[in-house]
């Protein structure tokens, strides 16, 4: 599963540069929060303010952007020290420093609403693949747990223009990843980040 992720990205940027070539581009990064749910909150209940995210997106028709997501979302947590919770079939007691980083690299689509100039509102999909690492620190022993899962991840946003070439923008999104190592990983985030425009790539 990890070498047949890892091929599917360049693979990917093959397919869209020979697709999109006159197209315009969309290069984007952004800062966010996210509420953890599902099994991701039963593992660690606290909100996350360590999330960024990278978007390289082409127009293939007007209005219609396609591309890569990447993303590195980072969650914390403490438990108290009578707690005991099972990892790898191992009851284990004490106070715990719980983490989980989760990075997503999606295929997206996103279908933009409104006219050049004025806000756009937009909603998207990204479908791909995430790696969950789960660590899990108490007194000198360290337990961690690296595992590909499913992903998909639909959006909603709007775009604020700044300039011609340069726009602010805001999104709400919902990460979902399925079930592996009997957990899944889902968390809602929102993203404010800063896109450019450029024309070829």
């Amino acid at each position: 599963m990890k070498t047949r992720a890892f091929l599917a990205i360049p693979l990917a940027l093959l397919l869209l540069s020979n697709g999109a070539q006159a197209q315009d581009w969309y290069w984007g990064i952004s800062y966010g929060m996210a509420v953890p749910t599902s099994d991701t909150k039963d593992f660690i209940s606290n909100t996350s303010w360590r999330n960024w995210t990278m978007d390289v997106l082409a127009e293939v028709r007007p209005n219609t952007a396609v591309g890569l997501t990447f993303g590195w979302n980072v969650f914390n947590d403490v438990t108290a020290a009578s707690d005991v919770t099972m990892l790898e079939n191992v009851d284990i007691s004490g106070t715990q420093y719980r983490y989980i980083n989760s990075l997503p690299m999606l295929l997206t689509v996103r279908q933009m609403m409104g006219s050049e100039g004025g806000a756009r509102p937009f909603v998207g999909l990204g479908v791909g693949t995430q790696l969950v690492k789960t660590t899990v620190d108490v007194g000198q022993w360290r337990i961690t747990d690296d595992t590909w899962h499913f992903a998909v991840a639909p959006e909603i946003g709007v775009v604020l223009p700044v300039r011609s070439d340069a726009k602010w923008f805001i999104s709400a999104k919902y990460n979902y990843a399925a079930k592996a190592s009997d957990r899944t990983q889902s968390y809602f985030g929102l993203n404010i980040g800063v896109a450019w425009q450029t024309s070829g790539f």
